[in-house]
């Protein structure tokens, strides 16, 4: 499955890249390029940067060093992964991360030397997670479809909780857009139909459908799982283009006889805010005491310290700085800063796409405050089987933390 996704390799040591590449071909990839020279490999990217996967780069190394490398990406506007192989202090790889991200690059993480094939294996899985929005178009939902969903309201909420294993509590629940085609028993998942959406235009009918369904049914759900509980819904950045964003979500929301402080808007990080509209949108929905969440980090362009200038309420962690946390120090070292600051800014710390136990345990040692959220603790599902699965949780995980999982 690895045969048509080119990697290459960048270290002044050729027992290194032999090692690396002997790795990678054993994981089933076939396209492997390997290059002593930092400049020659740049001129391979320059040439062809949509024909590469990954680039995985060393720092130190003579002449052109990995600095180098990582601004001459950013520079090429490089759209695939990129991860640093390095033995340095700390200090310095974090430092190298801080310049990639500035340079809107998608950094996966770092591996020490000597290189062990799990760092590498968990590198190659956390590439797969941050650039699967690469849809294969043959899959897509037509457009005639999706109207034709968004009219016979086949367009749906699924709900999957977020939970605090230190209180024990659901925080909230994500509202996620399904389309429940007819004769069809499992729900179309967005990354069907969301390019579709977003290239025509649809991306407002869309979220306005599920706001409207998911506020009807914000009751029950409060009902199953308490009334501090509150309900995300996810914006696109494009939404924010329009300045009575805030009045009509508020109409909507209100209308239903909810506060506004029970609704978290989520936005992803994968494309920036760039522009004023969409600042004065921002603001005006935290004015009017909605919670802000900026969805994904990790896969988009927004440096740490800029969460210190925006008014998010929430911050959700992306799956590709979960996977393998437990013995992945970069990841490790991104998680702390990012929890330092939320405590700093009475800030929600949210880790998604949680889906093995390892992962499950190690959070919840390391980050008592974290609020987690992933299949292993609930896949999205529809209001008619919340209840179920709380009570199943419940049973599962008790009053305390004294009941969790084991490897």
């Amino acid at each position: 499955m690895f045969t048509d996704k080119h990697i290459l390799i960048i270290d002044d040591s050729e027992a290194i890249l032999m090692v690396v590449k002997t790795m990678l071909s054993r994981m089933g990839f076939e396209r492997l390029t390997t290059m002593t020279s930092a400049q020659k490999a740049l001129q391979l990217v320059s040439r062809a940067p949509d024909d590469i996967y990954m680039v995985l780069t060393d720092l130190r190394m003579p002449g052109f060093d990995g600095l180098d490398v990582l601004r001459r990406l950013g520079e090429i506007k490089f759209a695939g992964a990129v991860a640093i192989i390095s033995e340095m202090d700390k200090r310095i790889i974090n430092l190298a991360a801080d310049i990639a991200k500035n340079h809107q690059l998608h950094l996966i993480g770092c591996i020490s030397k000597p290189i062990q094939q799990d760092d590498l294996a968990a590198l190659v899985q956390k590439a797969g997670e941050m650039l699967s929005q690469k849809w294969d178009e043959s899959s897509l939902l037509s457009e005639e479809t999706i109207l034709q969903a968004l009219e016979n309201n086949w367009v749906v909420p699924y709900f999957q909780p977020k939970v605090n294993f230190t209180t024990m509590r659901v925080e909230s629940v994500e509202a996620l857009a399904r389309i429940v085609l007819p004769g069809e028993v499992n729900a179309v998942r967005p990354c069907r139909f969301l390019p579709t959406v977003m290239k025509a235009g649809l991306i407002d009918s869309l979220t306005g459908r599920i706001l409207d369904v998911a506020a009807k049914e914000f009751s029950t759900i409060k009902g199953m799982l308490g009334d501090d509980v509150k309900l995300g819904l996810n914006l696109s950045p494009d939404e924010l283009e329009n300045l009575s964003l805030a009045g009509i979500i508020e109409a909507v929301w209100q209308q239903h006889g909810h506060r506004n402080s029970e609704l978290i808007l989520e936005l992803t990080e994968e494309e920036a805010i760039q522009n004023n509209r969409q600042l004065e949108c921002l603001n005006r929905l935290r004015l009017k005491d909605f919670g802000l969440s900026l969805d994904d980090f990790g896969t988009g362009f927004t440096n740490i310290n800029q969460l210190r200038n925006l008014p998010y309420t929430e911050v959700k962690i992306d799956r590709s700085l979960i996977i393998n946390i437990h013995r992945d120090s970069f990841c490790q070292a991104i998680v702390t800063s990012l929890a330092d600051i939320a405590s700093q800014l009475n800030i929600t710390l949210v880790a998604e796409g949680i889906e093995h136990i390892s992962e499950l345990n190690f959070l919840v040692q390391k980050y008592p405050n974290l609020v987690l959220q992933g299949y292993l603790i609930s896949m999205p599902r529809p209001t008619a089987t919340l209840a179920a699965w709380y009570r199943s949780w419940q049973r599962q995980f008790g009053a305390t933390s004294d009941s969790m999982p084991q490897d």
